[in-house]
């Protein structure tokens, strides 16, 4: 196929399919699509993420947030079929974990530090990151900054930022897996920002 851009296929978008599947008796989402190194590279940044070598598919543990984080991961460069979810149940979150969900609001970041993010993401592409990547992991930032109060960025600490992670993890019932995709996207923000301290961030 030459040289034309992997993302498309006779000038369209290549489209993936997501559905749930169930895998070693637990729920997991399969990822349907034509073979796409770009796409490998994003699903390989889930945690517990496998190849299933006999259907030839990926597949990922299935939780509601994951979900979010893989269809927003794969929106920016693929037509995503997630119609397979409109109306899936989520065994494991309570009535009463959707309304503290609800409850908790993410603020945006300052105009100065939105405008940093920007730069960091190309800053990741430029690193070989690709696109869709880039955007998972500065959607991840935009959400940390938006969310930290208390300290100036260049007066954060590596225990400042691991506590408001897990204090958000834990506020929002969220995932280890987000966890670990936060403390990788911000680890990779302060690496290009020349915090070398804070590029290796682990619980």
């Amino acid at each position: 196929m030459g040289k034309i851009n992997q993302h498309f296929i006779m000038g369209r978008k290549v489209k993936v399919i997501l559905q749930p599947v169930k895998f070693r008796k637990h729920l997991h989402v399969a990822v349907l699509c034509l073979s796409n190194p770009d796409l490998d590279e994003i699903i390989r940044e889930f945690e517990d993420s496998e190849w299933s070598t006999g259907y030839r598919f990926w597949h990922i543990p299935l939780k509601k947030d994951t979900l979010r984080i893989l269809i927003n991961a794969l929106k920016r460069n693929f037509i995503v079929d997630s119609s397979a979810f409109k109306d899936f149940q989520f065994k494991n979150e309570s009535i009463e974990e959707q309304k503290v969900r609800r409850k908790i609001k993410t603020e945006l970041p300052s105009s100065e530090q939105l405008k940093k993010i920007q730069n960091i993401e190309k800053v990741f592409i430029e690193n070989g990151y690709s696109e869709g990547t880039a955007k998972v992991y500065c959607s991840l930032i935009k959400v940390f900054f938006g969310w930290f109060n208390g300290k100036r960025e260049e007066d954060l600490t590596k225990e400042d930022i691991l506590q408001h992670i897990n204090k958000y993890v834990e506020q929002h019932s969220l995932t280890p897996n987000y966890r670990r995709l936060m403390l990788n996207a911000v680890g990779r923000y302060f690496k290009y920002s020349g915090r070398n301290d804070l590029s290796k961030l682990q619980l």
